[in-house]
């Protein structure tokens, strides 16, 4: 009887930690830390995080650091982050892929309808920056 308890708990506790872990490890890896992007007269930087028993990762957008900090939750989606649109604070789609160690964030610009939900344009531009990464 208390074989089998045993065996119990521990299979109880091994699908606990398993479900902690919604995030796969290469996923970390691949997307956490700080990157920053260089042109010649600015830069701007992300911190990317993700928690424990959280299906998302923690985008924040420090930019130049001039302007107060904008936190949003990143979904992974094919092995990519994705951040949709959020009215008056993000008016782009925004996707991130790591190639090769370089961070690739894409945003695509959308407009609103009169009650605030995104309306894709079709055949808008998507505008790439390369980020590097500077700190795990």
């Amino acid at each position: 009887m208390k074989t089998s308890l045993a065996i119990v708990i521990m299979l109880l506790s091994n699908i606990i930690v398993f479900s902690q872990n919604l995030v796969s490890p290469q996923i970390k890896a691949d997307f956490e830390g700080t990157w920053v992007y260089k042109k010649k007269h600015y830069s701007s930087t992300i911190i990317i995080k993700f928690e424990k028993a959280k299906d998302y990762a923690n985008f924040i957008d420090v930019g130049t650091g001039e302007a107060p900090e904008e936190h949003f939750r990143a979904q992974i989606k094919n092995n990519k982050l994705v951040i949709p649109p959020y009215y008056h604070r993000n008016d782009s789609n925004i996707e991130m892929e790591v190639i090769k160690g370089k961070l690739y964030f894409r945003q695509q610009l959308v407009l609103w309808d009169k009650k605030n939900n995104p309306v894709e344009i079709k055949d808008a531009p998507v505008v790439v920056k390369i980020f590097q990464r500077v700190k795990k």
